[in-house]
């Protein structure tokens, strides 16, 4: 019987990338939250 290596396992692999995508996610939208959503930069607000 081989040994099936850590990785390589269907549940590590499906827990690994929940959390790796998740952290993604979380990241994306905190660093959308530094744009301002409700102050938008849009060229023509100078004017």
């Amino acid at each position: 019987m081989q040994k099936i290596s850590w990785w390589h396992r269907p549940v590590v692999q499906f827990i690994g990338r929940t959390v790796l995508y998740t952290l993604i996610i979380i990241g994306l939208v905190y660093l959308y939250s530094y744009r301002g959503v409700g102050a938008s930069h849009f060229i023509y607000n100078e004017f």
